[in-house]
């Protein structure tokens, strides 16, 4: 994702909190953050401090579910 499409975020909606977010496994087997809204990778490292204008909270805590864990 190019720098337009993320901006800086001080608070709790950044890409890791994002509903879109995921993590997919490189040539290397190293894991990327990726976006799926975006199908494109995350700069490492942005996901912690950035976040889109397509942010939208995680589903687990509407219906307390996590499917992660399954």
């Amino acid at each position: 994702m190019d720098a337009g499409q993320l901006r800086p975020s001080r608070c709790l909606m950044v890409c890791l909190t994002c509903q879109h977010f995921l993590h997919t496994l490189g040539e290397t087997g190293v894991t990327q953050p990726a976006c799926a809204q975006h199908q494109q990778l995350v700069p490492q490292g942005a996901h912690l401090d950035h976040r889109c204008h397509q942010w939208m909270q995680r589903l687990e805590t509407e219906i307390g579910w996590c499917p992660e864990g399954a």
